[in-house]
């Protein structure tokens, strides 16, 4: 077994301890001081690049059926990283870039991070940390006879976030890996799609009665022993690797008779069973991983709390057949020793992930991922308690996942990995944030400050979007939490989490009668007192009124009786105060403001655009016509237009009264404004008039 938990000698970097904890105020100095900005006009102090002293991203890999990018971050020393487990610490970022073209263009597809403190207990010694990072992406899909493998290129950078669009930026502290992963490919196809494909013709009496916008759904073929067995002739695939699952029923499998008769059902005649063959089924030792490997085990803090695992997939056959076929399956069990007795007794569950052969496989392999969400919550403990460091196992094992009751199991074919993790802490006692912005802090991005897929308004429970989108925050944002009663607090807000502004402004609370109270703070202390219940029943704590279109940082600080800081709980949420971009015109004959006649097809273009839109509708007004007349085409949407000149409308004005009318183009974002409703607005319109 590998000893995953220790670290590697060859990372053996200088510490630069000093600058280190100033790295942020350096850069505030001179943006250039480590120099890793090539075309920056300041001189470079202390050239740093890619330093791996405290924190290395060791592993990528891409679930292809979930969609989910992971990286697994080792941090290595027991300081270093600005605070202890109950400090806000600080984060490491990962931005992804995905390639079609092999590494000669690259597009961002995104950023994500976690947070890391000082934590001597699991990084003392040779031992190590293992962290993950996770995002879920869109690769661009093809048919399963089209090559599936694309790269990826994953930039570390700690406590600064790597630019976007910038695929060749180099981190100070952190480094930069890129592997080859597979996509999965479309299930379905169109006949439109294969129209213009070589040696496809449609026959003319086919192409009559189908309709080449429909999705036909592929299969995806199991393929026998028999039929493996001669493809894998001349590839040297062994006989208990593609048979493995039928040769393993047999010999365990007290319902079935060994008989000449059930094995020619399985097998070709010409294959040879060797007389080894149970040991070579049932290893005693270790696992085969000349076709696959764990590499890489890692906990994602972010919520929910999910296990990673790295798979590296080394050679092109012996999968069970290609993309186009169902393939195979890789499993990993995640074991918890939760109470250090280095027994395991605690299966946290099993995760899987597809895999093909791939004849184009390069030389390092393709590496995929599996991913597990647990549910830790009854490990967690008080920060003043120390650091929960456990650790955990993990088992890969392809075609037949580990027993659960087995932390032991030897697996034919995969491999075990040990590592540590550590368990974020329980939020301090004394007063958190609840809801932010109107949305359970749960449902807001640790790293995005967005809202998640399954966010929801706490007062009424509706969803700020239909679709699962995030939505950023606008307006005035209230922050809600339980009282802390004897307790007062302050509520902070800042851009760049090093300058710190108060938000003081007085507002009204709700008792439990249904009267209201002016809420102020305390002149002095600049702090407020905390409200019981009875006479604040929504726990409102502060409103703040925002402004522009960044991300903000907000902190609750919570101070005792005698003024002693207790606690602080701080959140990440995106901002958006601007409104979308509206434009129509109409630019067929006289144009804006012209004059046509009843039965004319008016023509135009529209722009509806927003970084967070929401949805778009064109509208003729006023609404004088019979129904299933003055209707624009399109009529609504989801998606942002191209800029200006934007996309093309076409009306129709058969049918409609002679009148003056406008065409108006109606824009709404997706930003939750003043805490409470969605969607910044803003049109425009364009005049005509209709002749009989």
């Amino acid at each position: 077994m590998k000893e995953s938990s220790k670290k590697p000698e060859a990372s053996a970097k200088e510490a630069f301890s000093k600058e280190r904890a100033a790295f942020r105020s350096l850069l505030l100095a001179n943006p250039n001081y480590f120099g890793n900005l090539p075309d920056s006009s300041f001189q470079p102090v202390l050239p740093i690049k890619g330093n791996t002293f405290y924190e290395e991203l060791k592993c990528v890999g891409y679930q292809p059926q979930q969609q989910y990018l992971e990286g697994v971050v080792h941090v290595y020393q027991p300081s270093g990283y600005g605070t202890g487990i109950c400090g806000q610490g600080t984060r490491e970022y990962v931005r992804f870039y995905l390639s079609y073209d092999n590494g000669a263009s690259w597009q961002d597809v995104g950023l994500t991070a976690f947070q890391v403190h000082n934590i001597p207990e699991g990084t003392e010694g040779r031992r190590h940390l293992e962290y993950a990072v996770n995002l879920r992406v869109d690769p661009t899909r093809n048919l399963c006879f089209r090559n599936p493998l694309i790269l990826v290129r994953a930039i570390l950078s700690w406590n600064f976030a790597p630019p976007p669009n910038a695929p060749n930026w180099p981190p100070v502290w952190g480094n930069v890996r890129e592997v080859t992963i597979q996509v999965e490919p479309w299930r379905f196809f169109f006949f439109k799609d294969l129209v213009g494909y070589p040696k496809f013709q449609l026959p003319n009496e086919f192409a009559e009665i189908v309709d080449l916008d429909a999705p036909v759904q592929t299969q995806q073929k199991a393929m026998n022993t028999k039929e493996l067995s001669a493809i894998y002739k001349k590839d040297d695939v062994p006989l208990h690797r593609f048979a493995f699952k039928e040769l393993t029923n047999l010999i365990s499998s007290p319902q079935v008779d060994l008989n000449v008769e059930a094995i020619a059902q399985i097998l070709p005649p010409d294959v040879v069973i060797a007389p080894n063959i149970s040991d070579l089924l049932f290893p005693s030792a270790d696992g085969d991983i000349s076709y696959e490997e764990l590499t890489c085990v890692g906990l994602d803090p972010n919520f929910p709390d999910t296990l990673v695992g790295v798979i590296k997939v080394k050679k092109p056959s012996g999968f069970s057949g290609g993309v186009c076929t169902r393939g195979s399956t890789e499993y990993v069990t995640f074991w918890g020793d939760f109470n250090g007795n280095g027994i395991f007794e605690t299966c946290l569950g099993t995760a899987q992930v597809q895999v093909y052969d791939l004849p184009a496989i390069p030389r390092d392999g393709v590496y995929y991922a599996v991913r597990l969400p647990v549910n830790l919550s009854e490990y967690r403990q008080l920060c003043t308690k120390g650091a929960k460091v456990v650790r955990i196992r993990a088992i890969l094992s392809w075609e037949t996942p580990a027993p659960c009751f087995n932390p032991n199991y030897i697996p034919t074919w995969g491999n075990r990995e040990e590592t540590l993790i550590f368990i974020t802490p329980k939020r301090f006692s004394a007063g958190k944030i609840a809801i932010l912005g109107g949305i359970p802090v749960q449902h807001i991005h640790d790293v995005t400050g967005l809202t998640t897929a399954s966010a929801f308004f706490a007062d009424n429970n509706l969803a700020p979007d239909a679709s699962g989108r995030p939505c950023p925050f606008g307006g005035i944002v209230t922050v809600k939490g339980e009282p802390v009663l004897g307790h007062t607090y302050v509520v902070e807000v800042s851009k760049d989490g090093l300058t710190w502004t108060p938000v003081l402004d007085n507002f009204y609370v709700t008792d439990s009668d249904g009267n209201t109270s002016l809420h102020n703070a305390n002149p002095v202390t600049r702090r407020f007192d905390y409200l019981p219940m009875s006479q604040n029943v929504i726990g409102l704590i502060a409103r703040w009124h925002s402004t522009g279109d960044d991300k903000w940082y907000v902190r609750l600080s919570v101070y005792d009786a005698a003024g002693v800081l207790q606690g602080v709980d701080t959140h990440l949420i995106q901002l958006d105060n601007t409104a979308p971009e509206a434009n129509i015109d109409i630019t067929i004959g006289p144009g804006n403001c012209g004059k046509f006649g009843v039965g004319d097809v008016l023509s135009g273009n529209f722009v509806a655009r927003d970084t967070y839109l929401g949805s778009w509708s064109l509208q003729v007004e006023p609404a004088v016509n019979p129904p299933g007349t003055a209707i624009p085409s399109p009529a609504s949407g989801t998606t942002n237009t191209p800029v200006a000149p934007g996309n093309a409308w076409t009306l129709d004005t058969t049918g409609m009264q002679p009148c003056g009318y406008i065409i108006k183009v109606h824009v709404w974002d997706r930003a939750i404004l003043n805490s409470q409703y969605v969607g910044h607005y803003n049109g425009d319109s364009a005049g005509f008039c209709l002749e009989q």
